[in-house]
This record gives C-alpha cells, structure tokens and sequence, in this order.
C-alpha cells in the first residue's frame, strides 16, 4: 500500500480526487491539517509517505513550499512522485489574460507560482504540474491539455477534471516530469 499525503489549502479540486483515491485499496490517504509554513508540522506526517499531492495558492505558495521542502529534505520520505497544482499563465502561455479569484497583485502571483514550481524541480523527485484555467464547477470531466511551451487558450476547467488528471498522475504514473495546462475539453468548433 502506498502512502499519499495531500497538502491542500481549499482547493475544490481535492474532493473529487479523495473520492477517486478512495476507489483504490493500494493507496493510504492522508490529508495534511498543519500550518502550511511549519516545516517541523510537516516532518511529523512526512515519514512514509511515497506519494504527494500539492493544492495550495494561490498566494504565498512560495512560502509553503519552502517549508514543506525543508521539511522533506530533512525527513528524507521515500516520495517517488509529486503532483502540484497551478495556474495557467506562469508559463506565460496564455493568449489572453485571467484574474484569479483572490489574486490581488497579478505580478507578485505569478513569481510566487514559478518559485513554487522551482522548489519542486528543484528537489530532483518525479514530479508533475498542473497548470489550470479558471476553475469552474461545471461537471466537465474531459479535459485538453497544452504542453509546456505551448499557447493556452484562457478557459475554465472544472475540479472533477483536474482531479482526473491528477489521480492519472499520480496513480498510472502518466505525464512524469511535464508541466501541462488544463482546460475543459471544447465542443468541436466550440472557440
């Protein structure tokens, strides 16, 4: 069985993924309750852990990354992949532009997410991003992707979606060290 902790700050894309997580028996779920900027909260849930899954943002996702991989690299947990998410548009992508709910400072948004995405590359784990539209709760479970270093339409993309894709990530190990963005799937000729 493997151990997967979720580190998730209100994300609305966690609940549809713990209810894929739980159709599976091989996979422990654990969900982080800690201060987010406390790496010795996090070296205490740490040990074990063989998968990891990060939702938090979208302010000072900096911050909590830097703690959490304090904590990791003193912890040494035997993580064989992480999936963080994120925003479209940290990889200047976008055709257009988005405000994100609760982004006051879109500038200071943006850096805060690359360093976040820095601290995980950096930490030389497998490891996948997800770079999301807006989130919008629409039901949608089909999803197109845009790899990184390719032009993003700006659109939605629905929590089920990004759960979908989450869980092919972690669980059959698809999309290992790729950066994607995540749209709900169009109708033909739908933009």
């Amino acid at each position: 069985m493997k151990k997967l902790l979720i580190i998730n700050q209100n994300s609305p894309v966690v609940p549809p993924l713990t209810d894929l997580l739980k159709q599976n028996s091989e996979i422990d779920v654990h969900a982080y309750s800690g201060d987010l900027e406390s790496a010795d909260e996090y070296a205490k849930v740490l040990p074990e852990t063989d998968l990891l899954f990060i939702a938090v943002g979208p302010n000072d996702a900096d911050l909590y990354l830097e703690s959490l991989f304090e904590a990791v690299d003193e912890v040494q947990p035997p993580i064989a992949d992480i999936v963080m998410l994120s925003y479209a548009g940290v990889d200047d992508e976008l055709t257009g532009s988005v405000d994100y709910d609760g982004v006051k400072d879109q500038e200071e948004f943006i850096k805060q997410q690359r360093y976040a995405i820095k601290i995980v590359d950096e930490s030389e784990i497998p490891y996948s991003i997800i770079r999301m539209g807006q989130l919008k709760d629409n039901q949608v479970a089909d999803y197109e992707l845009f790899n990184e270093g390719t032009k993003m339409p700006v659109s939605t993309v629905s929590p089920q979606a990004v759960a979908k894709l989450a869980y092919e990530m972690l669980i059959e190990q698809k999309l290992i060290n790729h950066s994607v963005g995540i749209i709900d799937q169009q109708p033909m000729g739908g933009r």
